[in-house]
């Protein structure tokens, strides 16, 4: 029986990402009590802005979690570097499925200190949002909806698809329409401001 589980809340809710890092089982679809997703995490690997969980007892935050063992959470430490790995408490996680929660183990969460915000020099890039995206609709339009709903700092996203530069983009670009329908329904002002992704 696993006794390591981790909560994904960004490019973690893609299984496409993870199956890049280590093996794991499949994911549970949950939201988490007193997390608040921001844009707000300054990554070291590349000049961009990603997601980060951030302590706030009034919010929630949806995302997965997912059973490995000691030796993949070595690989996703690895992954998550800036992150810090902190233990999250089962009683805050109610399950967004028929799935029942697991009755032992410890669940993780990689959280970031930052508390930066995307701009002109670190955007969100549209490579690493579709990564997010793409995980999200396989659990459904409402899941993906709530993503968009309880994240904040939507701001200066630039689209790199055609050069991107998330180190783990998407293999396929099927999906990249409904991606944007979404962005259009929910966040029409984020697309009409998005901007091309230019070598500096």
């Amino acid at each position: 029986m696993p006794t390591h589980y981790i909560f994904g809340y960004g490019s973690l809710i893609c299984q496409d990402s993870r199956s890049r890092t280590g093996v794991t089982s499949d994911a549970c679809p949950v939201e988490v009590q007193g997390i608040q997703r921001r844009w707000s995490m300054h990554s070291p690997e590349w000049p961009a802005t990603a997601v980060s969980a951030h302590d706030s007892p009034m919010h929630r935050c949806n995302g997965v979690y997912f059973a490995v063992d000691a030796e993949n959470l070595k690989n996703f430490d690895e992954r998550e570097q800036g992150y810090q790995r902190i233990q999250l408490p089962w009683n805050q996680v109610s399950p967004l499925s028929e799935q029942s929660l697991p009755t032992g183990g410890t669940l993780w969460a990689y959280v970031g200190n930052d508390t930066g915000e995307p701009s002109a020099a670190r955007p969100i890039m549209q490579s690493y949002l579709d990564v997010i995206l793409n995980g999200c609709l396989n659990f459904g339009v409402e899941f993906t909806q709530r993503f968009t709903e309880t994240t904040e700092l939507w701001q200066c996203l630039v689209d790199d698809r055609h050069d991107p530069q998330y180190p783990r983009p998407l293999n396929r670009t099927e999906r990249l329409p409904d991606i944007d329908r979404i962005l259009a329904t929910h966040l029409p002002d984020l697309l009409n401001q998005r901007q091309a992704y230019s070598e500096q």
